[in-house]
């Protein structure tokens, strides 16, 4: 409804908004609803990367992985604001020690440049022409090109290693062991403490086998494993820094 009045020689409009649909609007937030939003914020990073290790089927050290999936089921609303907090100093804790054992995971491949000649699985072995269990990847890629630790361990062996020619191991948490054969140089050794994407040693040819690349293993309490797994889940992520442990 428009209202026209005159006043000291002049027009002002003045509208009168009448019958209009009243629009919701959200409730103003208190500090508590805040404490609680933030805390299953952190609830659900730390459930992706319970998640992890639930798909790779292992068991971290020194976490008990059902104890902290029970965080999803608690009720934080009867909670008083001083145990809010307690929580959620309690969950930083939680997500803290989860990414200090996701460091030690092998997450990346060890090679930045490479294609798979060689799957993990039954083949036909290209030397003997034998079938046999291929227990971890062939990775092809340029001569010489660098090969890196794929997460945070201690070196167990460096040297030469029957078949798999000149070979570095690396001990990593969790009963994880990785394999590098077929080096042309080892840049590490035994007892050597490593981090994720240091260069371990060159692609080569050393030991029985058909042209330059690297054979790679993961292995979990000595079970090989499929090291396209672990890859497949490490692409999932974020970035190796967000994995590292917060530092105050």
């Amino acid at each position: 409804k428009l209202e026209i009045k005159e006043k000291d020689d002049s027009l002002k409009e003045i509208y009168a908004y009448n019958n209009l649909p009243v629009l919701p609007f959200a409730a103003p937030r208190n500090n508590k609803t805040k404490m609680i939003q933030f805390s299953k914020t952190i609830d659900l990073e730390i459930l992706e990367l319970v998640n992890v290790f639930k798909t790779l089927k292992l068991k971290p050290d020194n976490l008990d992985l059902s104890n902290i999936e029970s965080l999803k089921n608690s009720n934080l609303f009867e909670s008083k604001a001083s145990e809010l907090i307690e929580e959620i100093s309690y969950r930083f804790n939680l997500l803290d020690k989860l990414k200090e054992a996701m460091i030690f995971l092998p997450l990346k491949p060890p090679m930045q440049y490479y294609y798979v000649s060689s799957p993990f699985g039954m083949r036909i072995h290209p030397k003997t022409k034998k079938k046999q269990m291929h227990k971890g990847i062939d990775m092809a890629g340029t001569w010489q090109e660098e090969v890196r630790a794929s997460a945070d361990g201690q070196v167990i062996f460096s040297g030469r290693n029957g078949s798999f020619g000149k070979t570095v191991k690396i001990k990593h948490r969790h009963g994880i062991e990785t394999l590098y054969g077929h080096l042309h140089k080892n840049l590490v050794k035994k007892g050597e403490i490593v981090r994720e994407g240091q260069i371990i040693g060159k692609m080569g040819s050393t030991g029985r086998v058909v042209g330059a690349h690297l054979h790679y293993e993961i292995r979990v309490n000595d079970k090989s494993k499929n090291p396209k797994q672990f890859f497949d889940v490490g692409q999932s992520l974020l970035s190796p820094s967000s994995l590292r442990p917060s530092t105050f």
